[in-house]
């Protein structure tokens, strides 16, 4: 192989900064820098691939690598001079970091980042991509879990056609050569196997036992900028959201299965703003070790662009909000899930535990009306339909045996988290949705045992009996018991004195543990309080029951 050939392919994306130039402005000023691995959660350490490089490289005679861009597609080849190899086994906490006193090589927007599982040391990148696609072939069967043996293996010697091929694998190290004659010239575009579509009853088995509830982020930009408490990625000068959430969760030793947020990702809903909400979300995922299925968004009313103009008439007829004002959230979810969302905005997921628990979540746009200042500002709306879809998906049935934890996940409350609502705030709805009654109704109905919202900024855990309505002739008139959690915004400015919050929920096969976290003008997040509920089979339903809540 010629020494210039590119043996080792390494695939990146500009996910918070301009990744090459940021690295290339650091070797122009000091002649080299340092390039973080941030390997896939279901990747392995590929420590053969490092230990390789390790060998070979050296300030005299770098080794060329090829970095390889899965949204330009493109590859740029940079040499390596150093290693620093991860640690050999997964634990992210071991991950290692570059030596004292060369933090500056490290572009600032992620130098203070835990997570770079490796490190490699680069003197020069090419500015201009190399010709690499249907030049190069695998040189060996593409490091993969989960697929069939016989599938990866006709990929080994193959010409790498385009970057679909690359681009469709779940890894982000290649062993690659250059292409000879003989080589098979088919394209072969894998899948990740990621859900389709944004309500499934397909089994998604999650890492850990944990489910972390964000909610209330309100990324913002510009003159709104102080309404998000952290730092933005990348931006320097403060601490970011997600290192606060990950640090704390760090702290804890947890292992987080699942992370749900129940929305107002944004302020104003523009697209600026989903662009570092989309930053923030995809960091924390990564510092936690968990890949896009592992999460559950829904929007909130800050989510959708405001629709009645500047004086935000009071006597206007409320209808429902134009696909005009959910466009920016439609893009911002695809960017995410690589599929259109549905109709509604709503998403549901069926997860099993390590516990052995099976999770059944219905995620529920309750922001469907057209909002404005002091126009159904805070009030919202789920579409009824919306839950019957994900009922349908996930196989839910009235007298269907379960003995799956099954909740609901909104942005709206189904019950006032106010001891007194102040009489101005009457135009604002109180936060609760107009519909929030039916929508117990019906979670009870189908054996939801607990629902989880955000929007009003405050911690907050009810239990509510949920009856039928007396009028009618019913076999049954209680529907069932279900608990509901409320959790404190995670990123606004706006708090009562300047608190933040989120939540852990710890699924065992006893119960469900409530723990909540709290941040101090943004400070470390500490945990506040704690409660537990317990699983029992319940006497009249065929399904899980979750009992009152006893607090620590």
């Amino acid at each position: 192989m010629d020494k210039q050939s590119i043996r080792f392919l390494f695939r990146f994306r500009d996910l918070v900064g301009d990744t090459l130039n940021e690295h290339r402005k650091i070797i122009e000023e000091c002649g080299s820098c340092w390039w973080g691995w941030w390997k896939r959660p279901n990747e392995d350490n590929r420590i053969a691939v490092w230990e390789e490089l390790a060998r070979e490289a050296s300030e005299h005679d770098p080794v060329p690598v090829g970095l390889f861009h899965s949204g330009s597609m493109h590859v740029h080849i940079a040499y390596v001079t150093e290693v620093i190899p991860p640690h050999p086994d997964r634990v992210y906490e071991a991950h290692p970091h570059v030596p004292e006193g060369e933090e500056k090589l490290v572009p600032p927007y992620y130098r203070d980042s835990p997570y770079s599982a490796a490190w490699m040391k680069f003197n020069k990148m090419e500015k201009t991509p190399v010709e690499f696609f249907e030049k190069y072939s695998f040189a060996e069967v593409p490091n993969l879990p989960n697929y069939d043996k016989n599938v990866l293996g006709r990929f080994n010697g193959k010409v790498i056609m385009e970057g679909e091929e690359l681009r469709g694998m779940d890894t982000t190290i290649w062993v690659v050569r250059p292409s000879e004659p003989q080589d098979e010239d088919q394209k072969i575009i894998l899948t990740t196997r990621t859900i389709p579509e944004p309500v499934s009853g397909d089994v998604t088995r999650v890492k850990g036992n944990t489910i972390l509830h964000i909610t209330d982020l309100h990324y913002a930009v510009g003159d709104h900028a102080n309404q998000h408490v952290w730092a933005l990625e990348g931006a320097g000068g403060g601490r970011t959201m997600a290192a606060a959430i990950s640090d704390a969760i760090k702290r804890k030793n947890e292992n987080i299965g699942l992370v749900l947020v129940t929305g107002d990702l944004t302020f104003l809903g523009n697209k600026k703003e989903y662009e570092e909400a989309g930053k923030g979300l995809t960091l924390l995922l990564g510092n936690l070790g968990l890949d896009k299925e592992s999460l559950i968004i829904v929007p909130g009313n800050h989510d959708i662009v405001w629709t009645q103009g500047a004086n935000y008439d009071r006597t206007a007829e409320v209808k429902q909000a134009p696909d005009a004002a959910t466009s920016n959230y439609r893009k911002f979810y695809r960017d995410i899930y690589r599929h259109d969302p549905n109709k509604h905005l709503s998403m549901g997921r069926r997860f099993l535990f390590p516990s052995g628990v099976s999770v059944e979540i219905v995620a529920l746009n309750s922001s469907s009306l057209e909002t404005g200042k002091n126009f159904l500002a805070g009030m919202g709306r789920v579409q009824e339909d919306a839950f019957e879809q994900g009922v349908i998906e996930l196989g839910w049935g009235e007298e269907k045996p379960s003995v799956a934890l099954r909740i609901l996940a909104l942005h709206h409350h189904l019950t006032l988290t106010e001891d007194l609502e102040l009489t101005e705030d009457y135009y604002r709805g109180f936060g609760i949705a107009v519909d929030a009654v039916r929508i117990q109704r019906l979670a009870a109905k189908y054996g939801v045992q607990l629902a989880l919202h955000g929007h009003k900024h405050r911690a907050f855990v009810w239990r509510s009996s949920v009856y039928e309505l007396p009028e009618d002739t019913q076999p049954q008139y209680r529907l069932g018991e279900l608990s509901i959690i409320g959790g404190g915004s995670a990123g606004s400015s706006e708090t009562d004195g300047k608190k933040n919050y989120f939540n852990l929920l710890d699924i065992t096969a006893l119960g469900v543990t409530l723990r909540i976290f709290k941040s101090e003008n943004s400070g470390s997040f500490g945990e506040m309080k704690q409660c537990k509920g317990l699983f029992s089979l319940s006497e009249s339903k065929p399904w899980l029951s979750l009992s009152d809540w006893s607090f620590k």
